[in-house]
């Protein structure tokens, strides 16, 4: 089963999942835990993923995505 949210936010406002959380900066972009990890998919704008499992933050551009595989 896959637990997803599609998201449209401008300001402060952040999406986690269990591997994985996004922090908004103005854009539309999906967070969705699958069996395999914690999937983040941008659309429009750009999102600064931590990926809790490497411990590392990504900024994914429009048209990219970060998956944060489970261990």
């Amino acid at each position: 089963m896959i637990r997803q949210l599609w998201a449209n936010a401008k300001g402060k406002f952040r999406t986690s999942g269990r591997y994985a959380s996004a922090t908004v900066r103005g854009t539309i972009w999906l967070t969705a835990d699958r069996c395999d990890g914690t999937l983040t998919r941008v659309t429009q704008g750009a999102v600064q993923v931590s990926d809790f499992i490497l411990k590392k933050k990504f900024l994914v551009h429009a048209g990219a995505s970060h998956l944060a595989k489970k261990a």
